[in-house]
């Protein structure tokens, strides 16, 4: 019989508990209760029970303070705690103090308080001499250090591994991999482009791991593989069950988003026969998350034979719409810039690129877009990060959907900013030069003219007009003034040096030389084209 401890500060939920289950036919016995933690300690300390169940938070002493205290003081046993909802942030601290489980009061039943009582016999199992648990504990340590030692060896080492120790292949019958990738929840542009500090909490993130895995699984090892990509190497006492590790992920998740903000894609290997074939098991998780990149149903992928090479990508190529883009910038048309990201999209999805290749693209769009709002005071300098941020950023995803939500999101963002854009001063000072090309184009115009009329100087005029636009002044003068030629040519009622003089260029040769640059051929050959529409090829 399983020796257990009942302790809450509320005596109907004591009374509850107690009378939930016939103990006995779970091989349990209630030996005492308690409502309060003082009590409660002198009663373990000398009872010494198997199990003890306990509120989390008690006055004077809570359920965590008390487990500690007990431990400190040389009384070991398996322990289950009981929460409140608004309580459950205390739940973390309980699993790295090895909680076996925790029950929420609002939700317990029969069933939860089975299951819960048999994680924690299994707990109790483990626990095998109590009057030897130090030296257990350093038995178990060591076991642990040779576990991760040897696996370290099996999946960093390019060599291969054949000599494993005997006690380690008794430890991990038909072992397994299960590789852990974690993302922030939340994909947004406007969350910057720092990557999360995974680092910092790793190793909480493991202690929470661990206290977890120790109640599903008969063995585990847990190796950091990645700052982001944690491996998990796992024997079942029994049969191989994708629902328990289907449960084991579920619960790991609950924790990652409730404590970090996290998400986690796992990706299941199947079982081996021995340790030396766990690089193949290895390589079977890598490609069940790889899988998840293009098919993001389920965050928990098993191995199953599955190929993950889907993408189509071999003519994938956004530059095509870089001259769009920079258009519909310089336009500030916030519509048509997501049109075009919308196009982008659809051929991101056309294509299926791979990661790499997704991210590269990404990385591609973002360093062109963000020149175009450069100014020399650095003002956008805390709305565009860093492109090694952003790449960082975009490689802690774990599918292409993720990737393309952040596309949508930077879109947003860029939308935003040219609406914004159209009340500021720069935009403002592009449209009035503009303004006056277009109403002085029949005159000798250059750049010291226009900055003259506006009343700002020529270099201010010159840097701001090209950012926002992504030409020179002098170019868009020449442009208007032959747009204005191409009419005149086309009503067949000037001479060319009377186009020329009237539009103001110097002579009829520099007006000629322009007209060419700016459409690539002679004012007379535009002059024949749309005098002569067709041709007799016959002649």
């Amino acid at each position: 019989m399983y020796r257990i401890i009942i302790i809450d500060d509320e005596p109907l939920i004591l009374a509850g508990i107690a009378s939930l289950i016939i103990w006995e036919n779970y091989e349990c016995t209630i030996i005492g209760k308690a409502t309060n933690g003082p009590s409660a300690y002198e009663m373990i300390m000398d009872l010494h029970p198997d199990i003890v169940i306990t509120d989390i938070r008690m006055p004077v002493l809570s359920g965590l303070d008390l487990v500690e205290k007990c431990k400190e003081n040389g009384c070991d046993f398996a322990f289950i705690v009981l929460t409140n909802l608004e309580e459950f942030h205390l739940v973390k601290k309980a699993l790295s103090l090895g909680a076996s489980d925790y029950l929420v009061k609002i939700d317990l039943n029969e069933e939860a308080l089975v299951n819960a009582l048999e994680r924690a016999k299994e707990t109790c199992d483990l626990l095998v001499n109590k009057q030897n648990r130090l030296l257990d504990s350093q038995l178990k340590n060591n076991q642990e250090d040779l576990a991760k030692t040897e696996f370290r060896r099996l999946f960093l080492s390019q060599e291969a591994v054949s000599d494993i120790p005997e006690e380690l292949e008794e430890q991990y019958p038909a072992p397994f991999v299960i590789l852990f990738s974690l993302s922030p929840i939340h994909i947004d542009f406007e969350a910057g482009g720092g990557s999360y500090d995974l680092h910092s909490v790793s190793r909480q993130l493991m202690d929470i791991l661990g206290g977890i895995a120790a109640r599903f699984f008969f063995h585990y090892t847990i190796l950091e593989y990645r700052q982001d990509t944690f491996l998990l190497t796992a024997s079942f006492k029994e049969t191989f069950s994708q629902n328990v590790i289907r449960e084991f992920c579920q619960k790991f998740s609950v924790a990652l988003k409730t404590y970090f903000e996290l998400s986690a894609v796992y990706g299941v290997s199947r079982t081996k026969e021995k340790i030396s074939e766990l690089p193949q098991a290895f390589s079977e998780a890598s490609t069940a998350l790889e899988y998840y990149y293009f098919d993001s149903s389920s965050q928990v992928v098993f191995y199953d034979g599955q190929n993950s090479h889907f993408s189509q990508a071999k003519k994938f190529n956004i530059n095509v719409f870089k001259k769009d883009l920079a258009a519909y910038i310089s336009q500030n048309d916030s519509e048509k810039l997501a049109s075009i990201f919308e196009e982008i999209i659809t051929l991101f999805r056309e294509n299926r690129p791979r990661k790499e290749q997704a991210t590269s693209a990404c990385i591609n769009i973002y360093t062109y877009l963000y020149s175009f709002f450069e100014t020399g005071d650095d003002s956008y300098q805390e709305i565009f990060p860093y492109t090694i941020n952003i790449a960082e950023q975009l490689n802690h995803f774990n599918s292409l959907e993720d990737i393309l939500e952040w596309l949508r999101s930077f879109c947003q963002k860029l939308c935003r900013l040219l609406e914004d854009r159209k009340s500021t001063r720069s935009d403002k000072l592009v449209d009035l030069a503009r303004s006056y090309i277009k109403e002085h184009y029949m005159e000798k115009l250059t750049l010291a003219d226009v900055a003259e009329a506006l009343n700002i100087s020529s270099g201010h005029l010159s840097n701001t007009f090209k950012k926002l636009t992504g030409t020179t002044l002098s170019d868009y003068i020449a442009q208007v003034k032959i747009q204005h030629a191409m009419e005149l040519i086309d009503t067949h009622q000037y001479l060319m040096y009377e186009i020329s003089d009237k539009l103001g260029f110097d002579n009829p040769y520099y007006f000629s030389k322009v007209f060419k640059k700016v459409t690539g051929i002679s004012p007379r050959e535009h002059e024949n084209r749309v005098t002569y529409p067709f041709t007799d090829e016959g002649s």
